[in-house]
């Protein structure tokens, strides 16, 4: 493989800011909901657009919108250009912003086959990590701000000003009063994570894994409903938890079928851990919705209950399919392709919508070859099942 020098030549790196006074200093106190990702690794994606033109006309026309429309973005998300400070009283940590954050933004050349890089065939991961910058310039914890804020940075591109009314935007909501935490949560996952010493952005390290993706069409979708047929009534998530059922099915089997240890049989036992960031699973809703203790009971025993976990052995969920971002375009027509590459070291999967049907569920997997080799033979065998 060459080096990333031979394949990456950087043709601009700077910083974009909100406009000059367009944010006033502010201070975002986190919340429990927060504080539950401190710990967690950043998530990094990569957008792959075509871009059929010289690199003259792609430095004089797409870079200067880029970066006058990400400017008017990050106005409205200046938690993404603030830093994270940890008060000397031992207080939760805060987001503090003063006018003149910036984030990075680097724009180079990558001599790798784009072809190559954008199917779901089998790739080699390593491949990918060239692209990414040394220091990120958007990387946070939860896929919703990443959707949120490209959604909004490709608003500004088509208007490359600042509307009077941003209609359809989504724009986020600081109110941090809002969220009620009469159970002290926040102060009862403070107290365990600061116990932790805070590492910060963690650049991460090439591994020799296999990166592919597989594509659940609609059909698929409906043959593993029929599967969950009993479960009729979670309709709002049903795609969404069939599939992971079926992928963490997969996962085991190919985990055994690659020679991995596993103890006693192929089943799902209490070694084997599924994490998912949010309670999707209807009837559980339902369950708490019904009770006067609210959705959030239970929650102040989660730090216990995640670190029995054998994280080894853990399955992660990372995005999801609501997430729309296969509309955004910049200007470049049609995103060819999304990639999360932070799964290949959180042991995650990662879901997308499809490109070019919205119905669709697009998997993202990264294992060790022989593993991927062993999923990609029982995948076909574990839809059947669903007939």
């Amino acid at each position: 493989m060459a080096s990333s020098d031979e394949m990456v030549n950087v043709s601009e790196e700077c910083r974009v800011s909100p406009p000059p006074n367009a944010v006033s200093e502010k201070s975002l106190p986190l919340t429990f909901f927060d504080l539950i990702w401190l710990h967690f690794h950043l998530a990094q994606s990569l957008f792959f657009y075509k871009f059929p033109h010289s690199k003259t006309q792609f430095i004089e026309t797409p870079i200067p919108s880029l970066k006058h429309s990400l400017s008017l973005a990050l106005r409205h998300f200046y938690p993404f250009e603030g830093n994270l400070l940890f008060p000397p009283n031992l207080r939760e940590p805060e987001i503090h912003y003063v006018d003149g954050d910036s984030v990075s933004m680097t724009f180079a050349e990558f001599n790798r086959d784009f072809a190559y890089l954008i199917k779901n065939h089998q790739r080699k991961v390593a491949h990918f990590y060239p692209l990414l910058p040394q220091l990120p310039p958007v990387c946070v914890k939860r896929d919703t701000l990443v959707a949120s804020v490209f959604q909004l940075w490709n608003f500004f591109w088509v208007h490359l000003r600042e509307p009077l009314m941003l209609e359809g935007a989504i724009l986020p909501f600081y109110d941090r009063t809002m969220v009620k935490d009469p159970n002290k949560l926040g102060s009862v996952f403070w107290q365990h994570h600061q116990k932790i010493k805070f590492e910060g952005y963690r650049p991460l390290l090439p591994t020799s894994n296999i990166l592919a993706a597989i594509l659940l069409s609609q059909v698929d979708l409906q043959r593993l409903k029929k599967g969950f047929g009993s479960m009729s009534n979670v309709v709002t998530c049903l795609k969404f938890y069939s599939s992971m059922c079926l992928h963490m099915g997969l996962h085991v089997k190919a985990r055994a079928c690659s020679g991995e240890e596993h103890a006693k049989s192929m089943q799902l036992i209490d070694e084997d851990g599924f994490i998912i960031a949010a309670n999707l699973i209807g009837e559980a809703i339902q369950e708490k919705l019904g009770s006067n203790k609210g959705v959030l009971e239970g929650l102040d025993k989660w730090v216990v209950n995640f670190s029995s976990i054998n994280i080894k052995r853990a399955v992660g969920v990372a995005g999801s399919p609501g997430f729309a971002v296969y509309g955004i375009d910049f200007g470049l027509g049609q995103l060819q392709k999304r990639e999360s590459i932070s799964i290949d070291e959180t042991r995650c999967i990662s879901l997308h919508e499809g490109k070019d049907n919205k119905g669709d569920i697009e998997v993202g997997l990264s294992f060790p070859k022989i593993k991927m080799n062993a999923f990609a033979s029982i995948f076909t065998d574990g839809l059947m099942v669903y007939d």
